[in-house]
């Protein structure tokens, strides 16, 4: 079952609608390579979709534990080598005191991720932390 169509519409830059007609995005390829670059790339959108699920994850495993993640956040990024993305960078920030009990239970739901765990073994996850006193 197709979810989205994405369109080529010109200098590099692509839109994709989804079939549910709630949500749409336009990529543009980096200005450094000739795209427009006014856009997020498919790179920034493949991190951030992967720390869109690991937040989902956590908010899912939070819940069952009863344990608030609400304002967790986390910021995402990738680097590449000359074959395309070689890491995917993240540093979630908790806001609220944690005991080590719940720290295990948000480190295993972001490790149980589906989305990351569909990505290629040689992508790797660069996970960082910050937790409140």
């Amino acid at each position: 079952m197709y979810t989205s169509t994405t369109t080529h519409r010109g200098s590099m830059r692509c839109h994709t609608e989804f079939s549910s007609g709630n949500a749409e995005f336009t990529t543009d390829v980096g200005a450094a390579i000739g795209g427009l670059g006014e856009q997020p790339s498919p790179a920034q959108l493949l991190a951030a979709a992967v720390a869109s699920c690991m937040a989902s994850m956590m908010a899912y495993l939070g819940s069952r534990k009863e344990l608030d993640t609400e304002g967790i956040s986390i910021r995402a990024g990738y680097e590449e080598g000359k074959n395309g993305i070689t890491a995917l960078l993240f540093h979630i920030s908790v806001p609220h005191p944690t005991t080590a009990q719940q720290r295990t239970v948000l480190e295993s739901a972001v490790r149980s991720c589906p989305v990351g765990a569909a990505l290629a073994p040689t992508v790797e996850k660069k996970i960082s932390w910050t937790w409140a006193e």
